[in-house]
C-alpha cells in the first residue's frame, strides 16, 4: 500500500476553535508534548524511558486519553489527530495536568505508521469510535480495512493489542470479519487499562441515540 494512494478516512473541516484552544494550538511548537516526526521514531528516546507505548488514533477532545495517561504513568502514549480544535484542547489538558507521558501529532494515521513507526515498536493501538462512514457507498473510506490490519500487525509487537470501540453495527461486523480472516490476530478480553474507562463524547452521543456500544480487543499472535 502506497502512502500517497490510500483513501483518507477523514475530511478536513474548519470547525469552531475556542480562544483557549487557539492559544495552545498557536503555541504548540513551544510545548514539548507536540511532536513533528522527521524520520523513523526511536520511542525510548522520544519519551526518555523504555516504557511500553500505546498509539491512540483520533483522540477527539482528548479526555479519554488524558484520563488513561494520568492513571497509568508507566505507559507512554502517542495521540494522533487531524483536527485543530482537538489538538488545541488536549495540549491545554496536558499543560493543566502536567502530564509527561503523552506526545501529540497532527498527522494521517496511515502516513504515520508507514513512515515513522518501526516494526514491533508499539505495545498497542486504540481506536475509539473511528468515523463509521455509515453509507454503503462510503465504506471504502473506513480506516479499518484489510490493508490497515496488515500494516498494524507489523507495528504492534507480538502479544500486543488493538482496542476498538464503535456504535455502528455494520462497522462492528466488518471489523470482526476482518480480524477473523487475518491470522495474525486473535480476539481476547479487554485490556486492563481500559476497564472502567470514561465515556467519550461520541460514545455518550451514541448511547443517547439508543446505539449499542461494541467494545473489541484483539492481540497479535
Amino acid at each position: 500500500m502506497k502512502t500517497n494512494s490510500h483513501i483518507k478516512s477523514f475530511v478536513k473541516r474548519s470547525g469552531r476553535i475556542t480562544n483557549i484552544q487557539k492559544y495552545f494550538l498557536n503555541n504548540r511548537e513551544a510545548n514539548n508534548s507536540f511532536y513533528t516526526p522527521r524520520s523513523l521514531i526511536d520511542i525510548s528516546k522520544l519519551f526518555n524511558n523504555d516504557n511500553p507505548c500505546i498509539l491512540d488514533v483520533g483522540f477527539g477532545d482528548g479526555k479519554l486519553l488524558i484520563n488513561i495517561a494520568k492513571k497509568y504513568p508507566e505507559f507512554n502514549f502517542i495521540g494522533l489527530e487531524v483536527y485543530d480544535s482537538g489538538i488545541g484542547n488536549i495540549l491545554k489538558q496536558i499543560s493543566n495536568n502536567e502530564i509527561e507521558n503523552i506526545k501529540i501529532l497532527k498527522i494521517d494515521a496511515i502516513v504515520f505508521l508507514e513512515k515513522f513507526i518501526r516494526n514491533s515498536s508499539l505495545y498497542g493501538i486504540s481506536l475509539f469510535f473511528p468515523d463509521p462512514w455509515p453509507k454503503k457507498k462510503h465504506y471504502k473510506r473506513r480506516l479499518i480495512n484489510e490493508n490497515f490490519l496488515n500494516l498494524i500487525s507489523d507495528k504492534v509487537q507480538k502479544g500486543g493489542f488493538v482496542k476498538i470501540a464503535t456504535d455502528w453495527p455494520s462497522y462492528n461486523e466488518s471489523i470482526v470479519e476482518l480480524f477473523e480472516r487475518n491470522k495474525r490476530f486473535h480476539k481476547t478480553s479487554d485490556i486492563v487499562i481500559y476497564n472502567e474507562r470514561i465515556l467519550t463524547k461520541f460514545e455518550k452521543r451514541g448511547i443517547l441515540l439508543g446505539h449499542k456500544i461494541f467494545d473489541l480487543t484483539f492481540k497479535v499472535n
